[in-house]
């Protein structure tokens, strides 16, 4: 097993390539991204504020692991580090587009990485910013994102001790329950154990948090990845995470999954694996955990999609279904192309020795031969 992770390590970083070296160097004071929603919250209406903030990125993609097989966040980021100073004026920006907005108010930061990661948000930025969050009252609610081993018990202490009794929800990748999946076909960095210890130390400090679910990684078959991800579902509920987030790959740039996409390897899942994921999840007997998704590039190439002429159909029932949580959105779905994805789920075969053959790498057979 050692020898296929470092296989998908060797293979991610090729992917990589010089791309971080050709990131762009943007203004330091800018946040990467940033927008306004109406929301819904706990019965009023209200505004949610999102912000990307620019950051020197995600330490496990920087590092010699060359972080996950579908992810280039990392290219978001800025090829020179910001300063601490740089990051607040950033957040001090974006939170002015709350101004005239109607409240209560739901703020999410993100980075291309961890917000509690100090390598990459300065200690010093993160109280600052956590601070400004604190001076306003209408702010009921914050979304911050990082990887477990960021979650402590001195950032949350910290979290909680600025926010208050403000909801405090924190998003972590846990794509799936299965270790030798997370490492050899994502080449995440962590363990189910550790992603568990911190979704218990976050409730320990009154810390909700959201599980990331990836829906269908490289090297799975459609069938093996409809029931890896409907499984982590349940894991995570019953775990005890505040909601879940199914995120379909989608293909992007500089990535391993974007190499064997281009080499005819891969292919997003079917519109109709997103739907039944999120149906049978739903209707399994479980806590009302929220269950979301928002499926990135839908009905294109290079996202999950179907034959084309139902897409627009299936994105929609999708995002309808994670408003209100009613699987009678998928009732009515239909398409002649439900028979070529049933032909996809009993036939599809993937081997993950042959496809790390076609990057380049030497097989476990040839390894072990004369």
């Amino acid at each position: 097993m050692s020898f296929l992770v470092n296989s998908v390590v060797n293979a991610t970083l090729r992917a990589r390539g010089q791309s971080i070296q050709r990131r762009k160097k943007r203004n330091p004071t800018h946040p990467a991204a940033k927008w306004k929603s109406p929301i819904q919250l706990a019965g009023d209406k209200g505004t949610a504020l999102a912000v990307v903030l620019s950051t020197v990125g995600c330490s496990h993609a920087r590092g010699p692991a060359g972080g996950c097989t579908m992810c280039s966040y990392l290219l978001d980021g800025n090829s020179v580090p910001p300063s601490s100073e740089d990051i607040v004026t950033q957040f001090r920006t974006a939170l002015q587009d709350l101004q005239g907005e109607q409240p209560p108010f739901v703020v999410k930061i993100y980075t291309s990485g961890s917000f509690l990661d100090p390598s990459e948000v300065p200690a010093d930025a993160r109280r600052r910013i956590l601070e400004m969050i604190s001076a306003e009252q209408d702010v009921r609610q914050v979304v911050l994102e990082s990887r477990p081993e960021y979650v402590t018990e001195a950032s949350l202490v910290e979290v909680r001790h600025l926010l208050g009794d403000r909801l405090v929800e924190l998003g972590m990748g846990l794509e799936t329950i299965n270790d030798s999946i997370r490492s050899m076909c994502i080449n995440k960095g962590f363990t189910y154990a550790q992603f568990a210890d911190a979704v218990r130390l976050a409730l320990d400090h009154g810390v909700g948090t959201r599980a990331y679910v990836l829906l269908k990684p490289p090297f799975l078959t459609e069938r093996d990845a409809l029931l890896d991800s409907t499984a982590t579902i349940e894991e995570a509920i019953r775990l005890g995470v505040s909601s879940v987030s199914v995120n379909p790959v989608d293909i992007q740039r500089d990535t391993l999954v974007e190499r064997l996409w281009s080499s005819g390897e891969y292919r997003p899942p079917w519109l109709w694996t997103v739907v039944e994921v999120l149906r049978l999840s739903r209707s399994r007997p479980s806590k009302s955990t929220p269950i979301l998704c928002e499926p990135a590039a839908s009905g294109k190439m290079r996202g999950p999609h179907n034959c084309g002429a139902c897409d627009t159909q299936f994105t929609s029932a999708v995002r309808a279904f994670s408003l209100d949580q009613d699987t009678r959105h998928f009732d009515a779905l239909e398409c002649w192309c439900r028979e070529l994805w049933r032909n996809a789920l009993r036939h599809e075969d993937v081997s993950l020795i042959t496809q790390l053959d076609l990057l380049g790498t030497k097989s476990f057979h040839k390894r072990k031969g004369p």
